[in-house]
């Protein structure tokens, strides 16, 4: 796979120069992808019938497949979630932390904004929180309302009262090939990536206080709204073809045919975990509940909450992987250029593929193929 840097040089510079591009080969280009290794899926919906639908299967075919050659499982990309380093792990692939260094990231990615006119700086503080198969059905509920309680808190804490910038964003983080995770954002025109840092993880000390001294009846609310999203009921066709299809879309980056089987039920399994003794009786003759999955009291819930966030998220923990991905604008183009070369900081592509010669990658087995 190409980055784009290699694409720009292809068409763009030197190369080009030596070696222009035509248009008859940008014209080959197109019917190669095409009509060369073809695999097609197509979805009808609305105002159409079962033979109108099996015509336009068969424009695709006549048009597309019979042309090409069927595109083989193996050629059909795979994505892997790597598995970011701990801070101990980071210190062994890039030594000690520069003496002026307050960060406790494991890996800084940094850019300069490409527009001289840009003003804003950010930061997208990412803390992995293991794979979905690890994490399960249980694990990914618990995350989707931790991320839930955070968005509240992150906003009131560094927008409201701190007036960060406008743009503050705390939320669970599906990554492609498995990793999950929780991404703090945060856009400003007048703080610099590392304070903005900093602040990130002051208010993640301050969530970690907040969920330990959130009452019991709190938590049994914040998780019947969580549910309730989880069971929104589609209202129109649209909806409701969307919503099938997209668990079907869900399969597509799975490489066993034994794991292909699309999980219908899966919101519903998800909003189960979070269905507490204290709260009203969710069970509907519509869904599938397993009804012999015991319900938790808020007060378990809690704790498996504070679990969570003490093994992925607290900056104390030794199995926390965080990466803090910082954007300067052009003002700050010195502290970036400053920063190259620095333990743990990457500043260019090169940088990237380097550290990811150390890395291993986490299970890319679905969550929801647990029994």
């Amino acid at each position: 796979a190409w980055h784009v840097d290699t694409y720009v040089a292809e068409m763009e510079g030197e190369i080009a120069e030596k070696n222009p591009l035509r248009m008859e080969e940008c014209a080959m280009a197109v019917e190669e992808s095409l009509f060369g290794r073809v695999k097609a899926e197509a979805l009808c919906m609305g105002n159409i019938n079962e033979a109108s639908a099996q015509k336009v299967g068969e424009v695709i075919e006549n048009h597309f497949l019979k042309q090409g050659v069927p595109l083989s499982d193996d050629e059909a990309p795979k994505f892997r979630s790597l598995k970011i380093p701990t801070k101990e792990e980071a210190i062994q692939i890039f030594g000690p932390d520069d003496a002026e260094s307050t960060s406790k990231a494991s890996v800084i990615v940094e850019e300069v904004a490409y527009s001289e006119n840009e003003e804003n700086n950010a930061i997208d503080f990412c803390l992995q929180a293991g794979c979905e198969h690890e994490l399960g059905y249980e694990g990914i509920a618990i995350l989707e309302l931790i991320g839930h309680i955070a968005y509240t808190s992150a906003y009131q804490k560094l927008r409201t009262e701190e007036q960060l910038g406008y743009i503050v964003s705390a939320f669970p983080r599906k990554i492609m090939g498995g990793g999950q995770g929780l991404s703090v954002v945060v856009q400003s025109s007048s703080t610099l990536p590392a304070t903005l840092e900093e602040r990130c993880e002051a208010w993640l000390e301050s969530f970690h206080k907040e969920l330990i001294e959130m009452p019991e009846d709190q938590i049994a609310m914040e998780a019947a709204g969580v549910v309730a999203q989880l069971l929104e009921r589609d209202t129109n066709l649209s909806d409701q073809v969307s919503s099938t299809w997209g668990e079907i879309l869900l399969t597509e980056t799975v490489n066993s045919m034994k794991l292909k089987t699309p999980a219908f039920d899966r919101l519903e399994r998800l909003a189960q975990v979070l269905m507490l003794e204290e709260n009203e009786d969710y069970d509907d003759d519509e869904m599938t509940l397993d009804k012999d999955v015991p319900r938790k009291t808020a007060a378990e819930l809690k704790q498996l909450m504070i679990q969570m966030f003490e093994k992925y998220f607290l900056a104390t923990s030794p199995e926390r992987r965080v990466v803090s991905f910082r954007v300067y604008s052009q003002k700050g183009k010195s502290i970036y250029e400053a920063n190259k070369g620095k333990p743990g900081v990457l500043s260019s592509y090169d940088d990237s593929r380097h550290l990811k010669q150390y890395l291993s990658s986490w299970p890319s087995a679905p969550y929801w193929i647990q029994k």
